[in-house]
């Protein structure tokens, strides 16, 4: 809902923000002006400041529909005592549980990017007996762990790496996943070995420009991110493209790694992110591109192969958070999940209905697929696309269900607490503590 105030609007929504200076929390408000959506920052010290969170008012409005109550932990891992966002975590004010749980396994790392959350390479790897621990930790938590996702630094390097795998899949946690850059999978040994655990790889992938990969990883990484794509194929590890996006270096290129990423036999989908200005990322000039900026040149550069209205948001974080969209690779080309299926019925969860036991069913297979700790490319994966769509599963082959997604960190610019608060990717502590991932990048690292 927004409220005309002379020739601009305001949204019914105040939440905290950051004040861009000197990062404490202000009041805001969100105001729609000439189509795009800001958050208008008050700093009792430094005034009043307006930055842009969305180039279409329309979308931003459209995407609160599909906002749904969170889930509970089986237990909080800490109380309230300061308030929000400094007791995480998470306490009883969060409102969603871990669909993601990520342990930063290293702080070492190979290389020195200037788009690193981390600023890594500086530090050391976390003791086997310590990461046990922490994800020992996760499991009492949230009983059943969807996904664990292994970062850094770079996790590739920890020497325990394949044992931590086997660890987590012993306790029954669904997918493990491996945030790298890849150049550890250039060893082919290493790589055989690795894949013998059955990770899902989390592979950075940003451009196929030799000169843009100097400025965003200081080096030309072209041919050996392309390599790592084959080995990757060669040894059957399911693996998701992640490009960090540029705006003015690499936003020329969304639909060639779109096109790239589902052409690729064991690669099951692409997650855009668009940079956030946290850890090591000074880049001069540069704003954090919007979700539906992402979505307008996917769909340019694709020649409408890949369509905005192929997306919706991902209901269990903050519906600003996400957008995503599963494709049936066919020989015509890709068939949106959106044109198989009404899948409006069955994630507008804010519609009071009551289900017969078939559209049960789909909502389930919604709910996975349209989820935080939705993995391309595994058997629950397919599962469920084949039970949104009505479609035999001996009738698909594992590698033609197709995911493309983008997701939008948040930095001082466009923080708000209402977002933090729906988080569902949590970093685990040493001592236990659930960290939302925004929160721990501006708060806590």
């Amino acid at each position: 809902m927004v409220f005309c105030k002379g020739s601009i609007t305001l949204t019914d929504h105040s939440p905290k923000a950051l004040c861009p200076k000197c990062g404490k929390l202000v009041p805001s408000q969100e105001v729609v002006d000439a189509g795009c959506v800001y958050l208008e920052h008050n700093c009792p010290q430094h005034g009043t400041y307006r930055n842009l969170i969305s180039t279409d008012s329309e979308y931003w409005e459209w995407s609160r529909s599909y906002d749904r109550p969170g889930t509970q932990p089986v237990v909080w891992s800490s109380t309230i005592e300061k308030g929000c966002p400094h007791d995480c975590g998470i306490c009883p004010d969060h409102e969603q549980h871990s669909c993601v749980g990520i342990i930063e396994i290293t702080g070492k790392c190979n290389l020195q990017c200037d788009v690193c959350f981390a600023a890594s390479p500086f530090g050391n790897h976390v003791s086997y007996d310590s990461i046990v621990d922490m994800i020992n930790a996760f499991v009492s938590y949230e009983s059943q762990p969807e996904i664990l996702q292994l970062s850094g630094g770079e996790p590739t390097l920890h020497p325990d790496l394949v044992e931590i795998v086997k660890y987590a899949k012993s306790l029954g946690i669904g997918d493990v996943t491996i945030s790298t850059n890849g150049i550890k999978l250039l060893d082919e040994d290493f790589s055989r070995e690795l894949a013998k655990v059955d990770p899902v790889i989390y592979l950075q992938f940003d451009t196929f420009k030799p000169e843009v990969s100097k400025m965003m990883r200081c080096r030309d990484l072209i041919d050996e991110k392309q390599r790592v794509v084959e080995i990757c194929n060669e040894f059957s590890m399911t693996t998701v493209l992640v490009p960090t996006i540029v705006k003015g270096l690499n936003d020329d290129e969304i639909g060639d790694l779109a096109r790239y990423a589902l052409s690729q036999e064991k690669v099951f989908g692409i997650n855009f992110q668009p940079v956030a200005f946290t850890g090591r990322t000074t880049l001069e000039d540069a704003r954090s591109l919007t979700i539906p900026e992402v979505l307008k040149k996917l769909e340019e550069q694709s020649d409408n192969l890949f369509k905005t209205s192929d997306f919706r948001p991902i209901p269990c974080p903050h519906a600003h958070c996400t957008a995503i969209s599963y494709f049936l690779a066919e020989e015509s080309g890709f068939s949106p999940l959106a044109e198989l299926v009404a899948i409006d019925d069955y994630i507008d969860y804010a519609r009071d209905r009551t289900l017969v036991s078939e559209a049960i069913l789909k909502e389930k297979a919604f709910e996975t697929l349209f989820s935080s700790s939705a993995v391309p490319g595994t058997e629950k994966n397919l599962e469920a696309f084949c039970e949104a769509c009505g479609i035999a599963i001996p009738n698909l082959s594992g590698n033609i269900v197709k995911m493309i997604a983008v997701h939008a960190f948040m930095d001082r610019q466009t923080y708000q607490l209402e977002r933090a608060r729906k988080c569902c990717i949590h970093v685990i502590q040493p001592d236990g503590r659930m960290i939302p991932f925004c929160n721990f990048n501006l708060f806590h690292r």
